[in-house]
């Protein structure tokens, strides 16, 4: 009876050093940070949404693919919606990418719309994790630059 508590002891013993060796290190997840404005292109035949974003901190995610979906009610009621993304190396630092959305049907106007992201980090083996975040958005006209006059 005696040898039996001892081997348990032990076993048990054994047990709980190699969970503390065995035990993974905690990864903290992707995070997105921000999501535009957007700026339009061509008249809203595309809109470029920059997104900002930080890798996980699993040393094995070496990828970013943000995945950008825009939403916008247009006129009468129609709903312009289109997709974009972007592959990119993890560098455990803030990011940002432009990502160009480009619609399926209609052209995309200035004011608010909604835009929904997912940042998957994957590993060389495709294990991938995956953030979403959606918000509202204003879609812009880009800036005017004023005309270059030639000298006099």
């Amino acid at each position: 009876m005696l040898g039996t508590k001892t081997r348990f002891a032990a076993v048990l013993a054994a047990s709980l050093g190699l969970t503390g060796i065995a035990a993974p290190a905690y990864a903290a997840p992707a995070t997105l940070v921000s999501v535009g404005p957007g700026t339009l292109v061509a008249d809203g035949a595309a809109v470029d949404v920059p997104v900002t974003f930080v890798c996980d901190s699993d040393p094995t995610r070496i990828i970013a693919v943000p995945v950008v979906e825009v939403n916008q009610r247009v006129t009468e009621g129609r709903i312009a919606n289109g997709f974009g993304n972007a592959q990119l190396s993890c560098t455990r630092q803030n990011q940002t990418v432009t990502i160009r959305v480009i619609p399926r049907v209609i052209a995309f106007d200035p004011g608010a719309a909604v835009v929904f992201v997912v940042l998957q980090t994957c590993s060389a083996e495709f294990q991938c994790a995956a953030v979403t975040a959606s918000e509202v958005i204003q879609l812009t006209k880009p800036a005017q630059t004023p005309p270059v006059l030639p000298p006099e």
